[in-house]
């Protein structure tokens, strides 16, 4: 195995794109990721990194070796697998991303369950508002709103849901006025915030066909449990998905608007995806975190 692991290093420190990048990810030293390098150089006969250059740049035989090397990676990882599944146990670490509100509003709750049947699996889950690589920063699981053109990872939908547009009842009381789609422009709203991306909402009208509105909010994050917040709070109408708001639309801190139009930020595709790799052999951890999710969606009309 001692081959596989210079293989390993070698991959990772051209995907980190240095030493010290490298020897974060693998819990080594700078001086123990260049010895195995060189070493490796050594044991092939030719070179493989380019040492004159300040960035770490691969040569050309460095280039078409790891080409070959991912691919003997990617073999062994899936025979290693295989070998674990053949166990019928899931453990081990599991890496989950999620956006800020999908992971407070919809995971966090079912954590507790899955950490009582799944006892063998270490859950760790990073919450941002940004997109995330699943190869180059180890994630096992991806979970988004709205579907995805990853090519080469499983996309599957845990839950069909619709973006709703909700207020406060104090401030459904205010603005009564609003009695169709066209109307929202001129009052106050509350809207999720893309870099480099004018704000507008989409609706599809009486006659099956999709319009779009240009749409000045009186805030804009990039958080949709900020909104959540902000909307309880009376100071405007946020366009959020369902399942994120339905425990307030049930108590009533929230009320629905305009219920018999369809609306979307993005596209109509909506709801709640599980993004993961391609695999011969599906770690059993993805498996039963992903079923486990969709099954707990399902029950429990989230």
């Amino acid at each position: 195995m001692k081959a596989l692991d210079s293989l390993r290093i070698f991959v990772t420190t051209q995907r980190k794109g240095s030493l010290s990048a490298a020897a974060r990810s693998l819990s080594l030293s700078p001086a123990t990721i260049s010895r195995r390098i060189s070493a490796l150089e050594e044991e092939l006969g030719v070179q493989l990194v380019d040492r004159t250059s300040r960035n770490l740049k691969m040569t050309e035989a460095g280039q078409a070796f790891i080409e070959r090397a991912e691919v003997v990676l990617e073999a062994m990882a899936e025979a290693e697998q295989a070998a674990r599944n053949s166990r019928q146990r899931p453990e081990g670490r599991l890496r989950v991303h999620s956006r800020t509100h999908l992971g407070l509003r919809v995971l966090a709750p079912l954590l507790p369950r899955f950490a009582q049947r799944y006892p063998d699996i270490r859950v760790e889950i990073e919450l941002s508002e940004h997109p995330v690589n699943l190869v180059e920063q180890d994630f096992d699981v991806d979970i988004r709103t709205g579907e995805s053109n990853d090519s080469g990872f499983v996309i599957k939908r845990l839950l069909s849901s619709d973006e709703v547009l909700v207020a406060s009842p104090e401030f459904v009381k205010i603005y009564s006025r609003i009695k169709h789609p066209t109307d929202l422009p001129d009052v106050r709203c509350l809207t999720y915030r893309r870099e480099h991306e004018a704000t507008s909402w989409k609706y599809v009208d009486a006659q099956g066909e999709q319009q779009e509105l240009p749409i000045q909010g009186v805030l804009s994050a990039n958080n949709g449990e900020l909104l959540r917040l902000a909307a309880i709070g009376g100071m405007g109408i946020a366009l959020l998905s369902e399942p994120t708001v339905r425990s307030n639309l049930q108590d009533g801190t929230l009320v629905r608007l305009l219920p018999d139009y369809r609306f979307a930020v993005r596209g109509f595709s909506n709801g709640i995806f599980a993004v993961f790799r391609q695999s011969r052999a599906l770690p059993l951890k993805v498996r039963a975190f992903v079923d486990f999710v969709a099954d707990a969606l399902r029950e429990d009309g989230v």
